[in-house]
């Protein structure tokens, strides 16, 4: 295509900037020392790890030539395609304000940390997994400047599979350290995105 190049820079500066951005808080954090419990290995586990390897294949060969990927090719215009940035950038606008509202309380991987407190300002106030929100929609960016779905669609089921897995264990977990508080938050917010017609109430 025409524009393949700008396509193909655009998709390595959101993948690199969402791998910086990781990188960044893991350091600023350390490495967590476990808590109480983490989360176990999740039987579909395999799966994720599949998805996510021919996620990394799709990505690699559409960088390499864009003619490997194109049997799985979508007839979407160029203003569709260059939407990807912006919905990226909505997806990192929402990470940044989740890791800013969570601070010391955020983990690489699913577990208490030492002082853990349950955070209900930022978008947390609404949502109780933003994290895990702006991950599926940055990571759905892909699919929109590739117009690919074999370079799109398998980091979305990656990320939706692994984020099945996380929210189910944190919120055992918060409903165990936070037995009076968490019921509460849970009825007045909603997982992945706000519960209409609750009154959202908390710290700003």
């Amino acid at each position: 295509m025409e524009n393949d190049v700008a396509y193909r820079i655009a998709l390595s500066l959101i993948m690199a900037v969402f791998i910086a951005h990781r990188g960044y808080y893991t350091r600023k954090f350390g490495s967590t020392p476990p808590g109480d419990a983490e989360a176990p290995a999740a039987p579909d586990s395999l799966a994720v790890a599949v998805v996510a390897l021919l996620a990394l294949i799709a990505t690699v060969a559409y960088f390499v030539s864009p003619t490997l990927v194109d049997w799985a090719a979508l007839p979407f215009p160029d203003p569709l395609r260059w939407s990807g940035l912006a919905v990226a950038a909505a997806g990192f606008a929402l990470l940044q304000w989740s890791h800013a509202a969570l601070g010391h309380n955020w983990s690489d991987e699913p577990r208490l940390v030492e002082g853990q407190t349950l955070t209900t300002n930022g978008p947390y106030r609404w949502v109780r997994h933003p994290i895990y929100t702006a991950f599926l929609i940055y990571l759905a960016a892909p699919l929109f400047i590739a117009a690919n779905w074999a370079v799109g669609v398998p980091w979305i089921v990656m990320t939706a599979l692994e984020t099945r897995r996380r929210v189910l264990f944190e919120e055992a977990l918060m409903r165990e350290r936070f037995p009076e508080e968490y019921g509460p938050y849970v009825q007045r917010t909603g997982r992945l995105i706000p519960k209409l017609g609750a009154g959202a109430s908390g710290k700003d």
